[in-house]
C-alpha cells in the first residue's frame, strides 16, 4: 500500500517537473547574452534627467504613472492607468539596436525631437525572458527612448547592437 502510494505521488510530481521547458535554458544568444545580469534604474518623467542605457547593459526599470511622464512626442499608444518614462541612449556609429523588454509596452525614440520609425519587431528567444525586441536603425548622437502603456511599474529593458560580439569581415589585402 505504501509503495503504491508513493508511485502515485511521483507521478503526481513528475509532470510539473518536466513542464518547465525552460529550467536548463541556455543563455540568450548575442546580442542579449547580458539578459539576465541586473542593474536597477528609475526612468524619468522628462527628457532632461533621463538616465543613460548603455549598450548591453540590462536595467529592472521602474516607471511613472503616465500621467507622470512629459513625452518629447506623443506616444502612439497610451491606455489608461497604465506606467512609463524615458530613457537616454548615446551612438557613437550609424547602428542598429533593439530594444528588449521583458513585460507589453510600447517602445518609440525620438531623436532630435522627431520620432524615429522602427524597422522591425519581434519576439525574444524561447526561454529568454524577452517578450519583445523592437529595432530602429540609429545615427550618432543622444536618442531618447519613451515607454508608454506598460501594464506593470517595473520592466527589465537593454538595449542591444545588432552587431555586437559578431566575428569581424576578413581584412582585404591591399
Amino acid at each position: 500500500m505504501r509503495l503504491i502510494a508513493c508511485l502515485a505521488a511521483l507521478s503526481l510530481s513528475a509532470p510539473a517537473l518536466a513542464a518547465d521547458p525552460c529550467l536548463d535554458a541556455p543563455l540568450p544568444p548575442e546580442p542579449w547574452t547580458s539578459w539576465n545580469q541586473s542593474g536597477t534604474e528609475s526612468a524619468a518623467g522628462e527628457a532632461a534627467s533621463a538616465p543613460r542605457l548603455i549598450l548591453g547593459k540590462p536595467l529592472v526599470a521602474t516607471l511613472r504613472p503616465s500621467p507622470q511622464v512629459q513625452y518629447a512626442v506623443k506616444p502612439h499608444h497610451q491606455a489608461p492607468k497604465s506606467y512609463g518614462g524615458l530613457f537616454s541612449l548615446a551612438v557613437k556609429t550609424p547602428a542598429r539596436i533593439g530594444i528588449g523588454l521583458s513585460g507589453p509596452a510600447w517602445v518609440d525614440i525620438v531623436f532630435r525631437n522627431s520620432p524615429i520609425a522602427s524597422t522591425a519587431h519581434s519576439h525574444g528567444p524561447g526561454c529568454s525572458g524577452i517578450r519583445k525586441i523592437v529595432w530602429f536603425d540609429l545615427t550618432p548622437g543622444v536618442h531618447l527612448i519613451q515607454l508608454s502603456g506598460a501594464a506593470s511599474s517595473q520592466v527589465r529593458i537593454m538595449a542591444a547592437d545588432a552587431r555586437a560580439n559578431q566575428p569581424l569581415p576578413p581584412v582585404q589585402d591591399r
